[in-house]
Order: structure tokens, then sequence, then C-alpha cells
């Protein structure tokens, strides 16, 4: 027998105390890959995915919006109490700004951008402090691709607003 045999199993209300569309605090206690870790009660913790962490930056590594002991506000996004789930947001907190986006940046906008990263399939870039996008492989000249490296900067035109997926795609053709 153990102790955790003598207490309620805090699944059984989950669902009760936490929500959907609840705002709670937690505290950060650990992170993997794909998501961030967040103790909402003695019992219970939930995941942020990194999907939830940001509308609009690519967040490769959730350490780098958070920090491990943080005091952190987030949406309750769903309970699956039998599989002992609690997927949280953080991004749910902000109004979605895709739509601000698309306005403020209209197809065959060209502007300057800062690269961040190179992919197989394209060229991330930062087009303001809180917005990357992509300049598709095929967008891009192999050879001007091949001498790029982050923080050089790069001339881009938007060829594509996805409001619904939360993506711009660029081309560096010119």
């Amino acid at each position: 027998m153990s102790i955790k045999q003598l207490e309620q199993n805090p699944w059984l209300d989950a669902e009760a105390k936490f929500p959907a569309g609840t705002k709670v605090n937690g505290k950060v206690r650990g992170f993997t890959d794909y998501g961030v870790f967040v103790e909402l009660d003695s019992s219970l913790e939930g995941m942020i995915h990194v999907s939830d962490l940001s509308w609009t930056k690519r967040v490769s590594h959730p350490q780098d919006v958070l920090k491990k002991g943080q005091k952190v506000e987030v949406v309750v996004l769903s309970v699956d109490a039998q599989n002992r789930r609690i997927a949280l947001g953080l991004k749910q907190l902000q109004t979605n700004p895709w739509s601000e986006i698309a306005g403020r940046y209209p197809m065959d906008t060209v502007l300057e951008a800062e690269v961040v990263s190179i992919t197989d399939f394209g060229v991330f870039v930062k087009l303001n402090d809180e917005l990357e996008g992509l300049v598709y492989a095929s967008e891009i000249d192999k050879e001007q691709s091949a001498s790029l490296k982050p923080q050089d900067k790069l001339k881009v035109k938007v060829i594509k607003v996805d409001v619904e997926a939360g993506k711009i795609g660029l081309t560096a053709k010119i």
C-alpha cells in the first residue's frame, strides 16, 4: 500500500476543476522538444505544445519563451482525464494577430528581412521583432541560398499570407 492510494485520484475531478477556456496560473516545471509542462496544482500538470506558445514566432526551443520555475498564466484548451492530459495555451491569452498581419503585409509588398535560419525547404526570415516568414526554396536562387547565413539581410516580396495557418510566404525573386 502506498500513500498515493490513500489520496483521491486528482483526475476524477480535473475536468470540473479546469474546464476548457479557463485561465489558470501555474508554474513551469519542465521542457521537452515539443512543449512545456506546467504545474497547475500539487497533483496535476498540463502541457503547452510549442504551437501554442506564440501566434507569430516559430518556437524551436520552448526554453526561449519560458524559464523553469516561472509563474505563468495559461488557458486550458482541453482536459482528457482518461488519458491524463491537460492541453494548455499561452498564445490564446492574446488576440490572434493574423488578420492585422494580412493587412499590414498585402500581396506584393517588398521589404528587407533578416535571415534567421536556412533549411532544405527554404529560408526563414525575420520581418519584424514578432514575425517570421518563409522564403520557399523554389523562390530563391540556389547560389544565393548557399551563401546566406543568419543575420544576413535579404530583399523579399510577400506572395502568400495564410491567416488560418498563421504563415507568410515570401519570394526572393524580385
